[in-house]
């Protein structure tokens, strides 16, 4: 009787049970899901200018653009200048997000004016992105 229980008990230990390994395969998942940032890019490309003063924002932020020919972009849609208020707010709840707006070269200044009034309405900090000089 005893020769039996031992083969019994061995083969039940011959397999292993991944379950554990598959929940915490599952919650690492969830984890970097949930800790990652997105970045929503305003859907077109401008030419923006050259800055010689300037620096790199640390931080995740809400980026629009202004193109050559005065359109807002956001997200890949053109968006209205009263509509800027209410989408920082949406894209900042939490963390505060700076804004940065990509303006044309070719863009009028007076839109950028009243796009960077519209965001400082809900945003703490607006940034205008340039080129860095060729050195």
């Amino acid at each position: 009787m005893r020769g039996r229980a031992r083969i019994i008990e061995s083969s039940e230990t011959d397999s292993i049970n991944v379950s554990p390994l598959i929940d915490v395969v599952f919650i690492l998942l969830i984890f970097f899901i949930v800790s990652a940032t997105f970045v929503t890019l305003p859907g077109i490309e401008v030419t923006r200018p050259l800055a010689v003063t300037g620096k790199a924002l640390q931080k995740n932020a809400v980026i629009f653009a202004l193109s050559g020919e005065n359109e807002i972009k956001y997200a890949g849609s053109t968006v209205q200048m009263e509509e800027i208020p209410g989408l920082v707010e949406q894209a900042s709840r939490d963390s505060g997000k700076p804004v940065v707006i990509q303006v044309d070269q070719w863009a009028d200044a007076s839109v950028l004016a009243k796009m960077v009034a519209e965001a400082r309405k809900k945003a703490s900090e607006v940034s205008i992105a340039t080129r860095k000089p060729r050195a």
